[in-house]
């Protein structure tokens, strides 16, 4: 006969299995604690955003890519959150993409916040390997946590509280 204890013990591994699947948070360990590596993007207007001059703010860095069907589902999440924390800067670093696609995706889906292809830096040095990743820095420069997949409201709240209390 299982004991109760054994029950709850084994739900309780069950859930947090379950929790650790569905936010497969930490794909970027190596960064976990050290500056972000520097990265900057153009905008379709040609302006320049860079991580580094973004300093003394949170920073929400989203890699996504204009033929990524899970980055045009979580793109409306990130471009309500930025709206809601305007003390939080979004960039979104096009990632295996072309201009044209950039340009097009823009088009239908526009972000609320800066996006574009990497011009500096290298999406590789922050664990990317395809996307939807999201990368998000304290206001000091560091790599607080990581989120490998699209994003729900939920768990983009989840982190943001992480940055920004």
């Amino acid at each position: 006969m299982i004991s109760a204890g054994a029950i709850v013990l084994g739900a309780v591994l069950m859930v947090s299995l379950a929790w650790g699947l569905q936010h497969a948070a930490m794909n970027s360990p190596h960064l976990l604690g050290h500056t972000a590596p520097d990265l900057a993007i153009q905008q379709p207007d040609g302006q320049k955003v860079g991580i580094q001059q973004l300093r003394g703010k949170p920073v929400v860095v989203n890699f996504w890519a204009s033929w990524c069907g899970p980055c045009v589902r979580e793109q409306p999440v990130l471009s309500d959150a930025a709206a809601a924390h305007p003390n939080v800067a979004f960039v979104g670093a096009a990632v295996q993409d072309t201009t044209s696609g950039v340009q097009t995706f823009e088009q239908q889906h526009a972000h609320t916040y800066p996006v574009g292809p990497i011009v500096s830096g290298k999406y590789q040095d922050y664990g990317v390997v395809g996307p939807p990743v999201t990368i998000f820095i304290d206001a000091n420069g560091v790599v607080t946590a990581s989120f490998a997949g699209p994003l729900d409201a939920s768990t983009l709240d989840h982190y943001l509280r992480l940055i920004a209390p």
